[in-house]
């Protein structure tokens, strides 16, 4: 550029007043106030300085700006790195983060991470950076999600694929990925119920009678079995045997519930019997009702006497949020989760004088701690005082 003349900076150039002794020569001494810019071949010339760090600074943020662009392009995307994360977790060469070394993903588990990632992640994120994606960026993410009505559980559930293939990509010996951003981002508060109902044998009873005969299925093998979800849709007739009052469940979510044989209650077997007698002797699954989404709940509130809520100025209620149903007649039945049912059954054994240790091994957890977190005491039928049980105990001993 005329009359800008090269500094001692590569890539800085200078401009002094024409009465400076130092215009046209660079040993003498400035006496004025000269501008300065710096020049890029990438970016051209920049603006006008008044100071030589100014230009320096400008210079060198250009190319770092022009680094990260360049990293950028040659960066593999989100999509790129999830869907090698994604194939590994299929072939089972890629394993749990946490747990077991080197044990795989569980079924259910994996059903989940396959819809959050394919349904959710992937069209939002694919084409983008991955190591562009960054706690700020996922953050806007989340809160944007919470405010459009998705629950905190949906939005952990997300995090947590999001947290496996970044701690998979930025292992030392992989170093796909700078860092897991997602240890820093900060979900919105609980804004769900906590799961802790418990239905007394009664009530049970009279839940189930609201329901449609397909529905009885699932809410049965949960009231009276304490199956989890995923063992109620997997579960078949050569599971069952009705004459011995038990079923078996063949996979569950740990090794601890596989093959485990359960004691089913006896009000199960007509609702069994007549789901049998519906599907004619055929070798299909138990339950013929999908489990696996929302409408078994939403048609098991409605059987109970509950509606949704209308929404309030275009704003629908958010799904878990309390007042999310509301009665829609005067008297109706205090509604359940099909996880709840299963508390349930957990309280009857308990109710019935099963161990801690028994009930632990129907419900299929692999420890005591996670087994006395579900249960809750139910009320003991014509027990004016407690002491009668220990009594009656010592006196038969």
């Amino acid at each position: 550029m005329a009359d800008y003349v090269r500094t001692k900076v590569p890539g800085v150039y200078v401009r002094h007043e024409l009465a400076c002794p130092a215009s046209g020569q660079t040993d003498a001494r400035c006496r004025c106030k000269p501008s300065y810019r710096a020049r890029r071949r990438d970016r051209g010339w920049s603006e006008t300085f008044k100071s030589k760090d100014q230009a320096i600074e400008w210079k060198s943020s250009a190319a770092a700006r022009a680094a990260v662009v360049k990293e950028a392009k040659d960066a593999p995307t989100f999509g790129v790195v999830a869907r090698e994360w994604w194939e590994g977790v299929e072939s089972g060469s890629v394993s749990k983060r946490k747990g077991r070394k080197g044990q795989g993903y569980s079924d259910t588990t994996l059903a989940g991470y396959r819809r959050s990632l394919f349904n959710t992640l992937l069209p939002e994120f694919e084409h983008e950076p991955a190591a562009g994606l960054d706690e700020a960026r996922w953050q806007a993410w989340i809160d944007r999600e919470s405010r459009n009505g998705l629950s905190r559980s949906r939005l952990a559930n997300h995090l947590a694929v999001v947290s496996a293939i970044y701690g998979w990509g930025s292992r030392p010996t992989r170093r796909i990925v700078p860092r897991n951003p997602t240890v820093a981002v900060e979900l919105p508060p609980n804004d769900e119920k906590p799961r802790e109902r418990v239905a007394t044998a009664e009530e049970a009873a009279q839940l189930l009678d609201a329901l449609a005969p397909d529905d009885r299925v699932p809410y049965g093998l949960a009231f009276y079995a304490g199956l989890r979800r995923s063992e109620i849709h997997r579960l078949t007739w050569d599971d069952v045997d009705l004459d011995s009052l038990s079923l078996t469940v063949r996979r569950a979510k740990s090794e601890a519930g596989t093959d485990r044989r359960i004691p089913i209650a006896a009000p199960l077997k007509p609702i069994l019997k007549a789901a049998r007698d519906r599907q004619r002797g055929s070798r299909k699954p138990v339950c013929s009702r999908s489990v696996m989404a929302g409408k078994l709940a939403e048609a098991a509130h409605k059987a109970w006497g509950w509606k949704r809520r209308p929404p309030e100025n275009g704003k629908p209620c958010k799904k878990g949020e309390p007042g999310e149903w509301i009665p829609a007649v005067k008297q109706p039945l205090e509604a359940i989760g099909l996880h709840e049912c299963r508390h349930t059954y957990a309280s009857l054994l308990v109710a019935a004088h099963y161990t801690l240790k028994e009930v632990m091994e129907y419900m299929g957890h692999a420890d005591l701690t996670t087994t006395s977190r579900y249960v809750k005491r139910l009320p003991q039928p014509n027990e004016a005082n407690p002491a009668e049980r220990l009594n009656a105990y010592l006196a038969a001993a």
